[in-house]
């Protein structure tokens, strides 16, 4: 046992002989070893089989990025086929998620504010969710309401009578009656409201706080001012615009007018800021846009303003055609026009606030009403509804088994909120 034991051991030194350096090597065997100055910590590195520890690291980290740079490729490629497929698909059809009760009178009209709703009538306003969740009521009695939102701020207004009410998410910011019939009435996001009053062959443009306090109070006649045809109120509630129709020897003219209330205005006369006549036109709209950007809307194009103290002109459209509907949000205006092609009933075109075009498509669409929301064109009616893109691409066309008062779009994935005589209905289209 001794001698096999001794024998394994001589093997195995005999092959560990090239790991021991002898130090009583004949100069013969001698290895010869060339000195080189190296710089300090600098080392020669052994090179092991299939290169050195740095290189192979150094191929590791390359592979893994290449690895995760095509994984990158492949989530981008898939996102965007998907939004691509998503923005341009023409979904010809829906499914109720949900379905629930709404019980209120005949005549209830709806306004978006922020994520809730608010519900108005002849007997009262209140705020509900989404799912029609009650959170807040207040009863009143008018005969015609009118009512005006800017952010989360509404007013509610009797047309041809006296009352006013101001809401916003928490409930009621203040309420007052005017002496004279409200015509028209406008908000900002302050509580500050423009209400026309009617008194016989005068008509006024007044401004009043949410507690009814009186900011302003212009008498307007049709041979000197013209008559009111629209007015709105800056966000802020600093500044006024109104269109006034004039008839001078039969020649129908608009005035836009521009008041300015903060300090910018007190030096001016009457604090109007600004003034533009537009011959044998009409305005029969005109809204802010933000604190600096208004539009009036002609009844053949429309004229952009830009100013925070003295608002100027900055851009303007013409069109040859008539104007069949016009809808618009902060960013975008758009206008439906009869169409010369007997396949479609309507040509929407839409446009920026620079004055350019951004898409023209000839649409079948049958609706009562039409407007924006969240960069989606939703037009609405008895007989169903049609979704287009911001960009003017049918989304949705549908006919809708009920009929549809109102409908929403809240930036939800394929999801519209449609109202009906009774219920909220959740639709997902498909």
């Amino acid at each position: 046992m001794n001698d096999k034991w001794k024998e394994k051991w001589n093997r195995i030194t005999d092959k560990l002989q090239f790991l021991r350096l002898d130090e009583d090597l004949d100069e013969e065997e001698e290895i010869q070893v060339e000195e080189t100055s190296l710089p300090p910590g600098d080392f020669p590195e052994e090179e092991p089989l299939g290169g050195s520890l740095r290189e192979k690291l150094a191929r590791s980290r390359r592979w893994l990025f290449r690895k995760r740079v095509i994984a990158l490729v492949l989530v981008v490629c898939i996102v965007g086929s998907f939004v691509i497929y998503n923005n341009t698909h023409e979904f010809k059809d829906y499914v109720i998620a949900s379905s629930i009760g709404n019980e209120v009178p005949a005549g209830t009209r709806y306004k978006a504010a922020g994520k809730n709703l608010y519900r108005y009538n002849t007997d009262g306003i209140s705020c509900v969710t989404r799912d029609n969740e009650l959170k807040w009521s207040i009863t009143y009695n008018m005969q015609a309401p009118i009512a005006d939102v800017c952010g989360t701020t509404m007013a509610v207004a009797e047309q041809q009578g006296n009352q006013i009410y101001i809401v916003n998410k928490d409930g009621l910011v203040g309420s007052f009656e005017t002496l004279l019939p409200i015509l028209k009435i406008r908000v900002s996001r302050q509580g500050v409201v423009a209400v026309v009053l009617q008194e016989e062959d005068v008509t006024w443009v007044n401004m009043y706080g949410a507690d009814g306090s009186s900011i302003v109070s212009d008498k307007t006649t049709i041979p000197d001012s013209g008559y009111p045809v629209d007015i709105d109120v800056s966000p802020d509630g600093e500044k006024l615009m109104v269109s006034y129709l004039k008839i001078d020897k039969g020649i129908v003219s608009s005035d836009v007018v521009f008041y300015h209330f903060g300090s910018a205005g007190q030096a001016a006369e009457d604090n109007v800021v600004g003034r533009e006549n537009f011959s044998e036109s009409v305005m029969p709209e005109v809204y802010f846009t933000s604190n600096s950007r208004a539009v009036a809307v002609s009844d053949h194009g429309y004229v952009v303003y830009r100013g925070e103290d003295a608002p100027k002109r900055t851009a303007s459209v013409e069109f040859d055609e008539e104007i069949m509907s016009c809808f618009h949000d902060e960013e975008q205006i758009g206008f439906l026009f009869r169409s010369s092609s007997e396949d479609y009933n309507y040509r929407m075109e839409l446009y920026n606030y620079s004055g350019r075009r951004r898409s023209s498509r000839e649409i079948n669409a049958s609706f009562e009403e039409a407007k924006i929301e969240n960069g989606q064109i939703l037009l609405y009616g008895d007989g169903g509804c049609s979704v287009f893109t911001g960009s003017g691409t049918k989304r949705f066309s549908s006919a809708y088994e009920k009929e549809i008062v109102d409908m929403f779009y809240f930036s939800e994935f394929r999801r519209y909120l449609i109202v009906t005589r009774d219920s909220f209905d959740r639709i997902r289209i498909s």
